[in-house]
């Protein structure tokens, strides 16, 4: 059963790259872009991967890390972070560049957690964020699977294919990692940890993947649910609603209540909150 699992995921992570990889190529990608980044390499590397995974450049294995989740950072600090998720299941996600937008013209610091699968069908997109100075790069999985019902193999591929594509793409590593549908348990931990990931949760959900999310419940939901170490998260994966109109009032506002606004591994470095209050 954990064969036939894995066999699967493979087959969806080459016809995905493929067809995305392939695609961005027809497309006449410019040649500024294509010199920045091109997609060749990780065309090759998803072909040599199809014949034999032994042969597929990794980025460097970092070292494992403690199990931890985060939740928060120092509720003595008044820093709140912003983080968006960019999910990508089996049907095509979107990107929504207003929010983007926002946050640079802002010059608000933020951390994106982007799905491999929504790398791969955005590969131009992922190049330029990770250009901004402003943004912090985490790993949100590949296929965005409920990972507590998925075998070790499974786990570790999902994290695994999500490096690559980041690092085939921009040259980076992931440190951090948001669990799809926020679910987790302490074996996913462990092996997340094991791959030289930080489990990323969040203390305060804006509710934007809500339909009936309006601008102005998304700016008061935020607004007043923001405390020290507030770790928040919202979506810039089309799937946000009212994400981009709210945010230029949610950045105004906190800013405004004496918060500063730091990325996720900031928020760390001054030291990380407990799992719980």
């Amino acid at each position: 059963m954990v064969g036939k699992a894995v066999n699967d995921l493979k087959r969806k992570f080459i016809r995905w790259a493929l067809i995305i990889a392939l695609a961005g190529t027809a497309a006449g990608a410019s040649s500024v872009v294509m010199a920045e980044a091109p997609l060749e390499s990780l065309k090759e590397a998803v072909r040599r991967y199809a014949t034999s995974p032994l042969a597929l450049d990794h980025p460097p294995s970092p070292a494992p890390v403690k199990p931890q989740v985060v939740f928060h950072g120092d509720r003595r600090r008044k820093r709140v972070a912003l983080t968006f998720d960019a999910c990508a299941t089996k049907i095509a996600s979107g990107y929504d560049e207003e929010v983007i937008r926002v946050l640079i013209e802002t010059r608000t610091p933020a951390t994106l957690f982007l799905g491999g699968k929504w790398m791969l069908e955005h590969p131009d997109q992922t190049r330029r964020l990770a250009a901004v100075d402003l943004f912090e790069l985490g790993n949100h999985s590949f296929l965005h699977p409920h990972m507590t019902r998925s075998p070790d193999d499974q786990v570790r591929q999902e994290l695994g294919w999500t490096q690559i594509v980041m690092y085939s793409l921009t040259g980076r590593q992931a440190s951090l990692y948001r669990p799809p549908y926020g679910e987790h348990d302490e074996r996913i931990s462990r092996i997340t940890a094991e791959a030289g990931l930080i489990t990323v949760q969040f203390d305060l959900a804006s509710g934007d993947p809500d339909p009936g999310t309006s601008k102005e419940r998304l700016l008061r939901s935020v607004t007043t649910g923001a405390r020290n170490g507030s770790i928040v998260v919202m979506h810039m994966n089309g799937r946000g609603w009212n994400t981009a109109q709210a945010l230029p009032d949610i950045i105004g506002e906190l800013r405004r209540k004496g918060f500063r606004l730091v990325t996720v591994g900031e928020m760390l470095r001054a030291g990380p909150g407990p799992d719980s209050d």
